[in-house]
């Protein structure tokens, strides 16, 4: 597009807008870029101009506008359009006038690029006609500088999309006739480049290969142009199983026999010397929407600007494919270009190009030495001759170099001049550490802000704020990779009637993301696959198995067992994988599979399946059941042994402290969640049956039921399908507790009784002994007090019986917790006690946590208060010590009660408050209406009766949902008391008297409520 000049901008305060519709759609007025939002308005416009002076029906317009059917208002939406771009564009009702049944858009060549661009055309066509060949070559080449791209990018949709095709094929042969004049007047070797970049972007068009084909030929490349011959019958037969056609199997065998018609043209000689003046400047298009990548462009100008003189700077990028490489270096290159006079060149080494490859150093420099206007006769033949010819010419220059899309480093190592001030932009997939002297860049994910911008560009700030939380979501499924967010992007701007949530959903299933993320060839499964192509055997072998991991992240460890190697040798293989940037290295020993990246090994892995991939997953289950085992048994002592260790051949050394143990088991919780449902699913029950007890354990600390449920779910299942009872009752066990954390009390209690019918068919007295005890706990959060007195009492003899340390402990600190709201309150402090010096003296911390917790509540009952709140701080340190988030909030609050009674109600509420946030943000409810009834009593205590009614309302409201008898008799007795104290004493009464009944029906007395 044509910039206005300073002196016109003052001529005209308001100068009529100029259009650009040659690649993305631009609108300029004067320097101002103006912004047309919204799909919609986009394809309107830009189907007015590309019909630019003739009447366009609004029945086009809405054809334009939707693919599919259009809605019922789409001509309605048409005409609100054009009104909304005549209200935006300055001038706009002059430019889009009202004509008969539609709109016509008014603009002369100054002002849209498609009409210089056919004016261009029109005149290199009468120069052609006139004999004026060398007029004609440059009219031609004018005219093509003003192509950017396809209409709207590509996203035009099908109307714009068609009209683009055409205009396509006729810069395709206006290509072909400006090569044409170039090879005629012995320009042949300065077209190569370009027309080797068009080849690439169209492999299948044969007319554009014979030209370059000729090129190289009549550049002294003969056996080039040979190769490429063969390169197209490569594709004609891979693509469409057809050979090639007439005309270009004549020219091949012509260049076989070196015919001699096809004598090489002389040189015009004006044009070499007006040629060798010019200092060459061959940069790509620079991407109009670009976003984000601030900082690492900045290194990129930083870097440049630390250059030392004599010396060439090199700075490579790499990344995995679709990171936004290419796009980054241009976009530099475009900005730095000034800075080097003696010109700038642009190279793709096709690296990881599909169906081409990699060019060697040998022809990279014939190529960069043709850009910059050598003769081919000039060109040595042999590889030392032409790398002493490419430094010759690179001497004492300062130029700019983008060496895109290298595979190694040997590729980039000879084209690096030896001695000048230039600066070398290497682009490549894996980390080229052979160069030496390289300044190196990684571009990670790109950042949701810069993500969000590339769709607020390409979908309209309107569109996209429509549905933000959408909107997230889709740049979260992206995974950050500009290439995953344009397709994406793309998609919806060519799917008007489309919502983003619509893509949102189809991006979700996962077996579908890739397929989605895929445009017209080109995608993110593309670009990986070439990665993974161009690994060695051995290593795609060991990244295929690595799909099999069911987890993002994993650790050597994992990767060991999938291998069947040792740890060293697997870090070694992870490694060499975070090398060619399909593996992300997080911290040492662990590794992350970027989101898209697992997509794409999980299809591998399917798809390619051999004989030892399901002993590599056996072994990763083993290792997951092992470890996670040994960190139970680390964190939980005393707990019962299930199975035997030979059963499972691989080994793994023992944790040597709880918080290793706990680390591992945090580390390694959605992988272990995943690896059971995957078990389950492939029929390996016994590992879909053993490794949920492990989750079981470690969500009693980490508050996480609700998955760790499913799991179990599982669990129980995968034991039936066994006909093994004793895994079966040991899974039914752990998934009530896991409910009754929930607060799911009568699912927890039919769970439990199964498991007790189960022991008791297998005589297992242990077992037995430990399902009673938890119905006990059960029962007692029913306010089924007898009942629970019973079970704990009768768990708890039977555990001594046997020997059972843990289970006598943790029957004794239940028992305290029931004896408590019995008013036994001596016996309750005797139990807690001998609970915590059990726990103690196996170095258990979890359970001691709720023992002194009951053994504090049992101390403020016989009124020591300051003894309890000692034992509430002791179980506070320990809570905080294990990172306990289903049990802080009731220590907190067991706490603040203490506080309450001692009359220190500042530090009782800053107690309280604490609690009740930490009770909002976990999981578990089981402890909740607990929490709230202690905020309302220190609220209570303060005066402040309208929160304190509110927070008994919210533990009434939660004790009647669960069956929390005795929470529920709590919170109607506060507020009795709190509508005392209003002054209302008929709801006082009413609170009173339902409370007293609840405790009587539990025999609590009065002392204990």
């Amino acid at each position: 597009m044509r910039a206005a000049t300073s002196s016109q901008i003052e001529d005209d305060p308001d100068p009529r807008p100029e259009f650009a519709v040659l690649g993305s759609l631009e609108v300029r007025s004067g320097s101002e870029l103006l912004s047309v939002n919204g799909a919609l308005q986009r394809r309107v416009l830009v189907m007015l101009l590309l019909e630019a002076g003739r009447v366009v029906p609004v029945s086009r317009l809405v054809a334009a506008a939707w693919n599919d059917e259009p809605p019922e208002s789409a001509e309605h939406q048409v005409r609100k359009t054009v009104a909304k771009l005549r209200s935006r564009i300055p001038h706009g009702p002059d430019i889009i006038v009202t004509d008969g049944p539609g709109y016509r858009a008014v603009v002369d060549a100054g002002q849209l690029d498609l009409l210089r661009y056919q004016k261009l055309l029109r005149v290199a066509r009468a120069s052609l006609e006139a004999g004026e060949a060398e007029q004609a070559a440059g009219q031609l080449r004018e005219a093509l500088a003003l192509w950017r791209g396809p209409v709207l990018s590509g996203s035009g949709g099908r109307v714009v999309d068609a009209a683009s095709t055409a205009l396509e094929e006729q810069r395709l042969t206006a290509a072909e006739q400006l090569y044409d004049l170039c090879i005629e007047a012995g320009e042949a070797a300065e077209v190569t480049g370009e027309l080797r970049v068009l080849v690439d972007e169209h492999p299948l068009r044969e007319t554009l290969r014979s030209r370059l084909m000729l090129a190289l030929y009549h550049s002294g490349q003969q056996a080039a142009a040979l190769d490429e011959f063969a390169r197209t019958r490569g594709h004609l037969a891979d693509e469409l199983g057809i050979d090639p056609g007439t005309e270009l199997t004549g020219l091949h065998e012509r260049i076989l026999r070196q015919d001699p018609s096809l004598t090489r043209p002389e040189r015009a000689v004006s044009r070499v010397q007006h040629q060798g003046s010019e200092a060459p400047h061959a940069l790509p298009f620079d991407v109009p929407d670009f976003s984000g990548r601030s900082s690492e462009l900045q290194w990129v100008c930083d870097a440049a600007g630390r250059a030392l003189v004599g010396a060439p700077t090199v700075l490579a990028l790499d990344g995995m494919g679709g990171g936004g490489k290419t796009a980054l270096a241009i976009r530099a290159a475009h900005q730095l270009a000034e800075q080097y006079p003696d010109g700038s060149l642009f190279i793709d080494l096709h690296g990881f190009t599909p169906g081409q490859t990699p060019l060697s150093a040998f022809q990279a420099q014939g190529d960069l030495l043709s850009a910059v206007g050598i003769p081919s006769e000039e060109l040595p033949t042999v590889p030392a001759g032409r790398a002493a010819r490419w430094q010759s010419y690179m001497r004492g220059r300062r130029m700019l170099l983008v060496l895109d899309n290298a595979a190694a480093s040997e590729q980039v190592r000879e084209l690096i001049p030896a001695s000048s001030d230039s600066l070398v932009l290497i682009t490549s997939r894996p980390r080229l550490t052979g160069l030496d002297g390289a300044e190196w860049l990684s571009l990670g994910a790109l950042p949701e802000p810069e993500s969000h911008q590339i769709l607020r560009n390409t979908l309209g700030a309107e569109r996209v704020e429509r549905e933000p939380a959408a909107a997230r979501e889709l740049l979260r499924l992206c995974g950050g990779l500009p290439l995953a967010v344009r397709i994406a992007a793309a998609r919806l701007a060519n799917r008007p009637q489309w919502t983003v949530q619509r893509l949102v959903e189809r991006l979700r299933d996962h077996d579908r993301r890739l397929d989605e993320l895929t445009s017209e060839g080109r995608g993110v499964a593309g670009a990986l696959l070439l990665s993974y192509q161009s690994m060695p055997r051995e290593q795609r072998t060991a990244f295929r198995l690595l799909g099999h991991h069911p987890g993002r992240y994993l650790d050597a460890e994992e990767a060991a067992a999938l291998l069947d190697t040792d740890v060293l040798a697997a870090e070694d293989v992870l490694e060499e994988l975070v090398d060619v940037r399909l593996l992300e290295a997080r911290e040492p020993g662990v590794y992350a599979l970027h989101d898209l990246v697992r997509s794409f090994v999980q299809r591998v892995a399917q798809s390619q399946k051999a004989p030892e991939d399901g002993q590599a997953v056996r072994r990763l289950l083993d290792h997951y059941l092992i470890a996670a085992e040994r960190a139970c048994d680390m964190l939980f002592p005393g707990r019962r042994h299930f199975g035997h260790g030979d059963e499972i051949g691989r080994e793994r050394d023992e944790f040597d402290d709880k918080d290793k143990a706990l680390q591992w088991l945090d580390q390694h919780r959605e992988s272990l969640l995943a690896a059971v449902d995957a078990a389950y699913h492939e029929g390996l029950l016994w590992h879909a049956a053993r490794l949920p007890r492990e989750l079981g354990f470690h969500s009693s600390i980490r508050a996480y039921d609700a998955s760790a449920n499913a799991a179990l779910e599982k669990g129980v299942s995968a034991s039936r399908q066994l006909g093994d009872r004793s895994l079966t009752r040991l899974n039914l066990m752990n998934l009530a507790m896991g409910k009754w954390r929930l607060g799911q009390l009568s699912e927890a209690v039919a769970r439990l009784e199964e498991a007790v019918d189960l022991s008791r068919q297998m005589d297992d007295l242990h077992s037995e002994a430990e399902c009673r005890a938890r119905l006990g706990q059960a029962c007692n959060s029913m306010g089924q007090l007898d009942r629970a007195l019973q079970l704990c009492q009768e768990a708890n003899a039977r555990a001594q019986e046997l020997g059972f340390t843990r289970l006598d402990g943790s029957s004794l600190s239940t028992l305290s917790l029931v004896q408590v709201r019995l008013g036994l309150f001596d016996e309750a402090a005797e139990s807690a006690e001998r609970a915590v010096t059990i726990f103690d003296s196996i170095k258990e911390i979890q359970l001691s946590v709720d023992a002194l917790s009951n053994l504090s509540q049992a101390i403020e009952r016989l009124g020591r208060f300051e003894e309890a709140l000692g034992w509430a701080d002791a179980a506070l340190e320990r809570c905080q010590r294990m990172s306990m988030p289903s049990v802080l909030p009731l220590v907190l609050a067991r706490r603040a009660d203490v506080l309450a009674r001692m009359g220190e109600l500042e530090e009782a509420a800053d107690s309280a408050d604490h609690a009740l946030a930490k009770a909002t943000s976990s999981t578990d409810d089981i402890h909740r209406a607990t929490v709230h009834l202690s905020v309302g009593r220190v609220r209570y205590a303060q005066g402040d009766l309208e929160t304190a009614q509110a927070q008994q309302l919210l533990a009434h409201e939660i004790a009647c949902r669960m069956e929390l008898r005795y929470d529920e008799a709590c919170a109607l007795w506060g507020l009795g008391r709190t509508a005392e104290a209003q002054g209302d004493e008929q709801l006082a009464r009413q609170h009173r008297s339902a409370a007293d009944n609840l405790f009587s029906l539990m025999k609590v007395p009065e002392s204990a409520r």
